[in-house]
């Protein structure tokens, strides 16, 4: 038999990715989101507590974050796609934000 270990991530929360976001225009705050449909283009983030504040054509700071890493990116809502569910488009990514976006992603299906 074995013993979890004290340190070891639950594997519920292996697969998990938050996303931190900041309205970049009024330097605040505005929740922890779920990311979904992530891609080096965007992302689409749900459950967000202050979706309905958010408007297409906002600026925002997002950090993404998993269990191996964090990431830093600026984008802008281009869609609101349901009342607690809306787009958001990347800034011109660099190569390392593409790569690190995309190693995001590659961790995500692996632990599926």
């Amino acid at each position: 038999m074995t013993t979890p270990n004290e340190y070891e991530v639950p594997p519920q929360d292996r697969r998990r990715l938050m996303l931190a976001i900041e309205d970049e225009t009024l330097k605040e705050s505005i929740g922890i989101g779920e990311p979904g449909d992530i891609s080096v283009g965007g992302v689409r983030v749900r459950n967000l507590p202050k979706c309905p504040d958010v408007m297409v054509g906002d600026q925002l700071g997002l950090l993404m974050l998993d269990s191996d890493d964090s990431l830093s990116l600026s984008g802008e809502v281009v869609h609101h796609g349901t009342p607690d569910t809306f787009g958001v488009q990347f800034h011109e990514l660099t190569g390392a934000q593409q790569r690190a976006v995309e190693d995001m992603i590659e961790r995500l299906h692996s632990r599926l």
